[in-house]
């Protein structure tokens, strides 16, 4: 790992210990610095991906970089506290491809931590410019903001069609029952597939979904 491709010492830093570390001021990212990002990311999915249920997605690299390129850029902007730069584009692209397993999976490699930075956003302001982007950012990656109740619209018919993957709904539901996310269980598909999951043992596992259950 070159000591001087900051993303990745920053990403490498989070998905081996879990705390942010930057080592530059000045965000700026180069397309080598990516390709080797993008190595780097390609084998911690492969190694996760070890341990998921039926055959895994492949990894998919853009969704992977794309991720990575928006937790670092939120972290850095949370730091040094800049101002909205004028063209956020440079910064926070949207994710244009079509939204499949293999990206969802693949982004949730940098993305599972994209939640906390927000968390920390708005404790330090509830309105900043930065939350409301970065949840305009995970619209489509509510898997990666399972535990954290930010509030994101679920789209039943997109999740529907995302569930016909195997591995995605048993990785979906299973985080969903082992963070207890007790606001996404109202959601009719994925209370469902948790019902189904926990099946008669609902009462020992998760108590308060069994009575939500009951209770709709």
């Amino acid at each position: 790992m070159s000591l001087q491709n900051n993303i990745l010492q920053t990403i490498h830093h989070l998905r081996t210990s879990g705390q942010f570390v930057l080592y530059t001021n000045k965000p700026k990212v180069s397309q080598s610095e990516l390709n080797d990002l993008a190595d780097f990311l390609q084998q911690e999915y492969e190694n996760e991906s070890l341990n998921y249920p039926f055959e895994a997605p492949v990894f998919h690299k853009e969704a992977a970089v794309w991720a990575a390129k928006t937790i670092y850029y939120a972290a850095q902007f949370l730091a040094h506290r800049l101002e909205e730069p004028k063209d956020l584009q440079q910064f926070f692209a949207d994710f244009t491809e079509e939204i499949s397993p293999s990206v969802i999976l693949s982004a949730d490699i940098s993305l599972r931590f994209l939640p906390f930075i927000i968390k920390e956003l708005e404790y330090i302001d509830f309105d900043d410019w930065l939350v409301k982007l970065l949840k305009k950012q995970l619209q489509n990656f509510s898997y990666s903001t399972i535990g954290h109740d930010l509030e994101l619209e679920i789209q039943e018919e997109q999740l529907a069609k995302l569930f016909q993957n195997d591995c995605f709904r048993t990785l979906y539901i299973d985080r969903v029952i082992a963070q207890k996310d007790i606001s996404l269980a109202t959601q009719k598909i994925i209370q469902k597939n948790v019902a189904i999951q926990l099946g008669e043992h609902a009462q020992h596992f998760w108590r308060a979904f069994a009575i939500q259950a009951t209770a709709l």
